[in-house]
């Protein structure tokens, strides 16, 4: 079904710079025999623990795995679970040399407990408060790299890097130089992905800016309409879980239904679409069609334990 897509992405390898909150995925796997005697809680006897990137690490994996070339911008601190992401990015022949690493932080890092195929709790550790006066050094990285690009993901976490600040001159400079721009959103501050050519909210988090409740098609066409009105944005995909998908411009509006067989874990689903659209998007594939090649990878990342990237093999395999 995707053979051909697969091999346009091979032959074409669009260059796609990732501008974001790096953080550390870490999980702990086990099982549950017995309640703890000191609380009411399972004793998770430990099995296996592994620790991947996160955050826009998992867009890089995505876009690694479907063959694209990524580049990234973002910041790391000079501890542990820095190190442990510089790893894995120059495993992936990632390019570290605008990962900005700082002491004044700690890398952002999330450890899942999961347990019998269930995440029974998450442990987080926040990026201390981003200083103003790094944001002209991720902006000239920006600079120096834009160039030789085909399009921005603007992967947001609301962890400090996407700051309205830096977002809105990343804005400015894709506009000068015809860089199409796409955002994964997070938070209520959407002013500054304004002018961007792609906006990928989820439901709850359209729910959240426009205060309306989405349930009907039509709901989903009227909201995606409005963003991209109060936005200036082209086109809005709104990602509705086990529902699908929904795309609004002012030349198309289409909805797709979830191929997901069963859903285990979301986590991680929404950099797989970003990925999945805008890698298809950059070898010139339409806007429906890069949305279907983005929905039946989300449908397939959905069904594995914890945040996970899409596989070439797991899209052939859909033949």
């Amino acid at each position: 079904m995707f053979a051909d897509i697969i091999n346009q992405i091979k032959e074409k390898q669009p260059e796609i710079l990732i501008i974001g909150d790096l953080m550390l995925d870490k999980f702990i796997f086990g099982n549950v025999e017995r309640i703890s005697p000191e609380a009411p809680v399972p004793i998770v006897k430990l099995q296996n623990e592994k620790h991947m990137l996160g955050g826009c690490g998992n867009v890089i994996r995505n876009l690694n795995n479907l063959g694209a070339k990524a580049s990234l911008v973002s910041v790391a601190g000079q501890d542990l679970a820095g190190d442990l992401l510089i790893e894995q990015l120059l495993k992936k022949d990632i390019s570290v040399s605008n990962v900005l690493r700082l002491e004044s932080i700690r890398t952002t890092e999330k450890m899942r407990i999961v347990a019998d195929r269930q995440q029974v709790a998450r442990v987080d550790w926040d990026m201390d408060d981003f200083e103003i006066e790094h944001y002209n050094t991720l902006l000239k990285s920006v600079a120096t790299t834009i160039k030789d690009i085909g399009g921005i993901i603007i992967s947001d976490y609301e962890k400090g890097v996407c700051s309205e600040l830096l977002i809105k001159e990343v804005m400015k400079l894709s506009k000068e130089n015809k860089v199409p721009v796409y955002v994964d959103p997070k938070g209520n501050n959407w002013d500054k992905y304004k002018y961007a050519s792609l906006i990928t909210p989820n439901t709850i988090e359209v729910e959240s800016i426009l205060g309306d409740k989405l349930i009907l098609d039509k709901d989903f066409e009227v909201a995606g309409g409005k963003i991209c009105d109060i936005y200036n944005i082209d086109a809005c995909l709104i990602t509705r879980g086990s529902d699908g998908m929904s795309y609004v411009s002012k030349k198309n509006i289409f909805h797709l239904r979830s191929e997901a067989q069963e859903i285990f874990d979301v986590s991680g689903a929404g950099d797989t679409v970003i990925s999945a659209m805008v890698t298809g998007l950059a070898i010139d594939l339409t806007s429906n069609e890069a949305a279907e090649f983005s929905n039946q990878a989300a449908g397939i990342v959905v069904g594995h334990i914890g945040t996970s990237a899409i596989t070439t093999q797991e899209l052939l395999d859909l033949n």
